[in-house]
């Protein structure tokens, strides 16, 4: 006997993801309470202690790894499994250590996704142009990433400007294209 739930897949998802410190997309609500109800059980908690607690969490109000101290630390169990350094907030712009099951599981078949391994990415590729002296334009990134233009200006908006928090500022010169910089 299974039971419903009142969390969308999207919620879920954000559910399964701040529990394994890692973005997860599951395909089906089922799933995803699946994997919820593993994750929780691997921490020494019931479905439903995650589910009462994960108001917080959808509201905004905890981050991540706020609300994984927040299961661990009032009473809705023993985490055996997570330690408390993966419990602690991460510093902006980093993500928190991940538990050691995640670990064990992304150095099988999934890449780095740690710092250092993050430097090879698009967003990181597009920051550096972007912290050239002489900045980048739309179709310089566009090119670059292999991107459509709609695609560069979403992420100069919503990766770096809404969830980095970067600073991107933009000059339009009288006889070429607009050309945009990180910082002041």
């Amino acid at each position: 006997m299974s039971i419903e739930y009142p969390f969308s897949l999207a919620q879920l998802a954000q559910i399964l993801s701040a529990l394994e410190n890692e973005r997860r997309n599951p395909n089906t609500k089922r799933n995803a309470i699946k994997a919820i109800e593993r994750n929780a059980a691997q921490i020494g908690l019931a479905a439903e202690d995650v589910f009462d607690a994960a108001d917080g969490l959808l509201s905004g109000r905890l981050s991540a790894a706020a609300w994984r101290a927040h299961l661990r630390d009032d009473g809705c169990g023993s985490a055996t499994v997570l330690t408390e350094g993966s419990m602690e907030a991460a510093p902006a712009n980093e993500p928190a250590e991940a538990p050691a099951v995640t670990a064990r599981r992304r150095s099988d078949s999934r890449p780095d996704r740690s710092p250092q391994g993050a430097r090879s990415t698009k967003q990181a590729r597009m920051i550096e142009m972007l912290q050239r002296p002489e900045g980048a334009t739309v179709e310089q990134i566009a090119e670059a990433m292999g991107w459509a233009r709609h695609t560069v200006r979403g992420a100069l908006a919503g990766a770096l400007k809404k969830r980095l928090g970067l600073t991107v500022t933009s000059r339009k010169s009288a006889d070429g294209p607009r050309v945009y910089r990180i910082g002041a």
